[in-house]
């Protein structure tokens, strides 16, 4: 399955966590009936999920399928 699923399994669960986190915002309508807070729970998840993967990384985890090309001197 680490051919398939790419990065660490806390990653893939913290994706599966925001995907309730916005089913239950949609079943609740929260984008239409309040917005301010439905902004606030968006904005909170990826700050969470962005420092997670910041804090997680260490150089030379792998993180695409081919290895990436060395960047030309230009």
């Amino acid at each position: 399955m680490n051919e398939i699923f790419l990065g660490k399994a806390r990653h893939w669960l913290l994706f599966v966590v925001v995907a309730v986190c916005f089913w239950l915002t949609g079943i609740y309508h929260l984008h239409v009936s309040e917005f301010n807070i439905f902004v606030g729970i968006t904005m909170a998840l990826a700050v969470m999920l962005v420092f997670s993967v910041i804090v997680d990384y260490r150089p030379g985890d792998r993180v695409t399928r081919e290895e990436l090309p060395e960047p030309d001197g230009d």
